[in-house]
């Protein structure tokens, strides 16, 4: 009955005629074994997706591509091999107590009765081609070679081993003995050693339309590591989410969870995030190493002046001390760097942090968790009863732990954090607008150190090389033919010619002339010129000069740093010694180098010794 049903629908669509059909089922009843769609397709009546698309119309039943489809090896196990082969049928996933189920026959009633009985779900048919359910059959039931032949390029040479945390509240071994087939477990392992080997900060799986995309961040920009086929977008997502103990059967929402892993002798904390997108679920995996060295405050990148700057802001006794740029600009490690240079077994240190990035020895360390009402401000208040001498706050989300934070330093304490700003200024600014008093801001703030990161330049492949005139004017300097340096490429940095990073810093103390200033609410130029005639070095000038120690890149620099400046901005750097220069000086005071080449009166040509301009008698300030 089915069969001469299907015949009858392609006969109405006009995808075959009376006799074509007539002659396919005199071969179906002559007991070829062949179905009738595979028969049609055999005589060259119709394609198998004309069939599958003209049943999908016909019936008002949705088509689905297997090939670009995501198909949920926990769908996979609820239907046996033997009932997929018989009724030809692939499991696609489900949904609450739905089976998406695709099927070359959507109109075989016992196949759907059979498949409820079996998974005591409702089942909900799909058309697919023949080739396509069949090849999804043999694919899906058997993992084990193409997995292999997909990993082929990555690293297996290792184990990882899932830590789980114990939780009263979930008991997650069923779903853990009901994880992914072992092919798709040594995907999985294979990305995460991949990235870990590759000192990768992130890894993102990306589906598309016709394929997943691989992609690692190092050095804080993304590589693609390789396009996956888009059958594996459904086990490998369910395998992570399995491992984050995260709910596996919701696709619809975005999700946050953690993993922690142990690579032969070493441990990684996994933060993992997924977001539901046009094409299925992207997952993000931030790697983080808790044992990993904390940096010396002298290795970070601080130049010898900003370096003493530094030292002498979180060496005071009380305080705040802010570190400021944006998401990924190395702000933690810095923070990090600053504790360890002033850690002591005479002073009490606490941190309140979201995740904990790394282990500090010596130091208590308590992670925010905002489900269980563990807030920043509810954490520093109670932190604040535990007699600590120093403070180190993840970062200033709200106006309540920010003004809790002033208190707290103008009570004895020393305090760290961060904050999301462009510059030192601004982040005046933004406290401001968070709405701390200027007062406080002005008698709690030691300094403001803003920061970015640039990648370093390869020292197997540093090469000389004369700058064009395209790079100097980028940079706003002139160069005097000096030479800079660049990575030619190598296997050891894969051919990017850069290999780390390092920091790019803004430091400002404030003195009692910039305290004065933010007390009276002064807008931000005059805080600018304060700072500039204080000698704080600028973001772009702290670039610029390790540009010309040939620690990085001219174009590595304006990738991160934005070097041009407007006329109207205060200051400037003098283009021989490249150190700051005070607004309105016409002469550097460091190196005597004119800042001004010309008259401002008349525009003549000006010379160093000159007074006066002797071509329209204006005097000349020093």
């Amino acid at each position: 009955m089915a069969v001469k049903k299907i015949g009858e629908l392609l006969v109405e669509s006009g995808l075959i005629s009376g006799e074509q059909l007539e002659e396919a089922l005199k071969e179906s009843w002559a007991g070829t074994g062949l179905r009738l769609g595979a028969i049609i397709v055999k005589r060259g009546f119709a394609s198998e997706v004309d069939i599958a698309q003209t049943l999908s119309f016909q019936l008002n039943i949705p088509f689905v591509d297997i090939s670009s489809a995501t198909v949920d090896p926990e769908a996979i196990k609820l239907v046996s091999e033997k009932l997929a082969k018989k009724y030809i049928l692939v499991p696609l996933y489900q949904d609450r107590k739905v089976l998406r189920v695709a099927m070359t026959d959507p109109l075989n009633l016992s196949a759907i009765d059979d498949v409820r009985f079996s998974t005591g779900l409702d089942v909900q048919p799909c058309v697919a081609s023949l080739s396509d359910v069949t090849g999804a059959i043999s694919r899906y039931y058997h993992l084990n070679e193409p997995i292999e032949d997909l990993i082929g390029d990555l690293k297996k040479d290792k184990l990882v081993e899932v830590i789980h945390e114990p939780d009263a509240s979930r008991d997650i071994s069923d779903q853990v003995k009901k994880s992914s087939a072992p092919p798709i477990i040594k995907m999985v392992d294979s990305i995460i050693i991949h990235g870990s080997g590759n000192r990768a900060s992130d890894i993102h799986i990306e589906p598309h339309e016709k394929g997943v995309r691989l992609r690692i961040r190092v050095d804080g920009l993304m590589r693609e590591t390789m396009q996956l086929p888009k059958w594996v977008q459904g086990p490998v997502t369910s395998r992570i989410k399995l491992m984050a103990s995260m709910d596996i059967a919701e696709r619809r929402v975005s999700q946050d969870g953690r993993i922690k892993v142990r690579l032969g002798d070493r441990s990684l904390d996994m933060r993992v995030s997924t977001l539901p997108t046009q094409y299925g679920e992207t997952v993000v995996m931030r790697l983080l190493d808790p044992k990993a060295e904390v940096h010396d405050l002298g290795s970070v990148g601080f130049l010898k002046d900003d370096l003493n700057r530094v030292k002498d802001l979180i060496e005071r006794p009380q305080g705040v001390v802010l570190v400021t740029g944006p998401t990924g600009s190395g702000k933690t490690s810095t923070l990090y760097a600053m504790i360890g240079h002033i850690k002591k077994e005479q002073i009490n240190i606490i941190t309140i942090e979201d995740p904990i990035e790394y282990e500090l020895k010596d130091v208590n360390q308590v992670a925010v968790n905002e489900k269980t009402g563990l807030t920043f401000s509810y954490t520093l208040r109670s932190v604040l009863r535990q007699d600590p001498d120093v403070i180190l706050i993840g970062e200033m989300r709200d106006a309540e732990t920010a003004i809790i934070a002033h208190q707290a330093s103008l009570t004895g304490h020393l305090v760290f954090s961060t904050l999301h700003t462009n510059d030192a200024i601004s982040s005046v600014i933004r406290l401001r607008n968070m709405g701390i008093p200027s007062y406080m801001i002005a008698s709690a703030l030691n300094g403001i150190v803003a920061q970015r990161l640039v990648r370093t330049i390869c020292l197997n492949c540093k090469e000389e090389y004369t700058p064009g005139s395209a790079e100097i004017k980028r940079s706003g300097l002139k160069w005097s033919g000096r030479k800079l340096y660049r990575g030619a490429g190598c296997a050891s940095c894969n051919g990017s010619g850069y290999s780390g990073r390092v920091g790019v810093f803004e430091v400002l103390p404030v003195n009692a002339a910039i305290r004065a200033l933010i007390a009276s609410d002064a807008p931000e130029q005059e805080i600018m010129s304060a700072a500039m005639k204080a000698g704080m070095t600028p973001l772009h000038l702290d670039g610029l000069r390790k540009v010309a120690a040939g620690i990085t890149t001219l174009e590595e620099l304006t990738r991160v740093i934005y070097l041009s400046r407007p006329e109207e901005e205060p200051g400037g750097v003098c283009t021989s010694c490249m150190k700051p220069v005070p607004p309105g000086t016409e002469a550097c005071p460091h190196c005597g180098n004119l800042t001004k080449k010309t008259c401002d009166s008349c525009g003549k040509n000006r010379e160093p010794d000159w007074i006066a301009c002797p071509y329209c008698g204006a005097r000349f300030g020093r």
